[in-house]
């Protein structure tokens, strides 16, 4: 199962990403193509940060793994 058939499973929609906010932290899921990027943190203040950063390495997993 790849990242994009696991997302569409779950939401019945291609979604590029998830970002679930909570009272003590988030938890974001970036869909790579093939694979499923997660990441979580504490300090709502980087959330924006960590979800730029997780959309670049989401581009270029996805350069990386289109071929195989």
């Amino acid at each position: 199962m790849t990242g994009r058939s696991t997302i569409q499973t779950l939401f019945q929609e291609d979604l590029s990403e998830i970002i679930v906010r909570a009272e003590n932290g988030y938890i974001v899921i970036t869909n790579a193509g093939r694979l499923v990027i997660v990441c979580a943190g504490t300090i709502i203040d980087t959330l924006m940060k960590t979800v730029k950063v997780m959309r670049i390495a989401a581009k270029n997993l996805y350069k990386i793994f289109e071929g195989r």
